[in-house]
């Protein structure tokens, strides 16, 4: 995210420390991580917490339940929401030989709390964590470091929510909203029911995330 003007990047830094900028980590974890159902929440009950889901139009999204960490690191609050995205089975060193692709959206930022929450709580560590996975067969796996990339944030438009803005935005709104009902973009613009201009932007995840060298090219994810 890069602001354009000086008006635009002091509100773009004062977002980022007041945590209103919503962060979404991808990453892969080491082990088939479970989904308990006394931890389960909804995507409603995600969105209490605090945390950015996805747009209205991520309708099959939002259909799913999330998973809740709620367990202090250093005397502080810390709380994360995830899910499993995929599953990688018959591989070689890992964990149940299963690796596991989690999506992470963490509400607190406590130091590596995504890499600690997962190891201690989740029992299943990012892969290629040094200092969390544990060591012995969990050695071979870190050839090409640990598996954590935020790809994903969501932003109110620094302009378009000013009182100067509004107008612009008038003008504009038609177009960025058929981008969004589009997919078509990795950064959309959107306007949502609570009147706010927010910015959804997404990159693609590393190479190294479809685990070629790991699981082999014939071995498939399982979607969850």
């Amino acid at each position: 995210v890069v602001a354009k003007t000086k008006p635009a990047m002091v509100e773009l830094c004062k977002m980022f420390k007041e945590r209103k900028a919503k962060k979404t980590y991808t990453a892969i974890v080491n082990g088939d991580i479970l989904e308990p159902k006394d931890t389960s929440i909804s995507t409603e009950e995600a969105e209490k917490l605090g945390v950015c889901i996805g747009d209205a139009t991520d309708v099959e999204s939002r259909k799913r339940s999330w998973q809740v960490i709620d367990n202090d690191l250093e005397d502080q609050n810390a709380v994360t929401v995830w899910r499993r995205v995929k599953q990688y089975t018959g591989v070689a060193n890992a964990r149940n030989n299963t690796l596991s692709m989690v999506e992470l959206k963490p509400k607190t930022g406590r130091y590596h709390q995504l890499r600690r929450h997962m190891a201690w709580t989740g029992n299943c560590p990012l892969l290629g964590d040094k200092t969390y996975d544990g060591g012995g067969p969990a050695r071979l796996l870190r050839d090409n470091g640990f598996y954590l990339c935020s790809n994903k944030i969501v932003i109110e438009h620094p302009f378009y929510n000013s009182p100067q803005g509004r107008s612009m935005w008038e003008k504009v709104k038609a177009d960025e909203m058929k981008k969004c009902s589009d997919h078509k973009e990795n950064v959309r613009i959107v306007e949502e029911s609570d009147g706010k201009v927010r910015v959804y932007a997404e990159i693609d995840l590393p190479s190294k995330f479809e685990l070629t060298e790991l699981v082999g090219e014939n071995n498939k994810p399982s979607a969850v």
